[in-house]
């Protein structure tokens, strides 16, 4: 099952343990693998942010002392743009007030368990139509946050992987199947060694293919006729949607 990184700030116990309760069995029901990670205030959660950028979902209460939800959540927005922000609140005047903020949505006290289903499925569908990101752990033990249209190619040689990101490359270890994994349908494998973002191919020739950095990938004779229907179907989808 997919896993997915939640986060919970709310300075009422009991309010984190219903939560808790109400997450978990929504992702059951969406066949998903939640990792839930607890805050009792605003202040806690934010010192923590900057070491976690693999977290995916802030489920933040708007009425906490000190920092409120609110005041977190602008925060939020200029330390890890990436974080999708929920916010749960007894008080529906808020949700104006959200809108600057971006929120994914809100949840009204008490909040039922279809309501928390109805925001994770949102968040899903709304993942796989904007900008990814994706985490990446360097040589040196330093954590990267890469954008997925940042990424033009994928390179394995042995337990390898290097990765082009045009004006720089990264170097991590692993296996290109395991790391393809973290990716979406913009990425092809013309060559059992490589992955490309069709996103970012020039030109599909017999032997190699010229990427939007000038760099060439070689390209497997059998896919050929692969890679360039999975580029014909890509941009397809691309005007549709616009």
């Amino acid at each position: 099952m997919q896993t997915i990184q939640i986060v919970l700030a709310d300075d009422e116990a009991i309010q984190r343990k219903n939560m808790t309760r109400l997450i978990e069995q929504a992702c059951q029901s969406l066949q998903l693998t939640p990792i839930i990670h607890q805050f009792e205030s605003g202040e806690a959660f934010l010192f923590a942010l900057e070491e976690h950028p693999e977290w995916q979902i802030a489920f933040l209460d708007i009425e906490m002392a000190e920092l409120n939800g609110m005041e977190v959540a602008h925060k939020i927005c200029e330390q890890a743009p990436y974080l999708q922000i929920v916010f749960a609140t007894a008080f529906a005047e808020y949700a104006v007030e959200g809108y600057q903020v971006d929120a994914l949505d809100f949840l009204l006290k008490p909040i039922k368990l279809a309501a928390v289903e109805r925001v994770l499925a949102k968040y899903l569908m709304t993942a796989s139509k904007t900008e990814k990101y994706f985490i990446v752990e360097d040589r040196q033990g330093q954590q990267h946050v890469i954008e997925m249209d940042e990424l033009l190619s994928v390179e394995v040689n042995k337990r390898e992987l290097r990765l082009n990101l045009g004006a720089q490359e990264l170097f991590i270890n692993g296996t290109l199947a395991n790391f393809k994994d973290q990716l979406d349908q913009r990425f092809v494998a013309p060559h059992r060694s490589y992955l490309v973002n069709l996103n970012h191919v020039e030109s599909i020739g017999k032997e190699d293919i010229l990427l939007t950095n000038n760099e060439k990938v070689p390209i497997s004779r059998r896919l050929v006729k692969e890679v360039q229907k999975a580029f014909i179907e890509h941009y397809k989808e691309e005007a549709f949607y616009g």
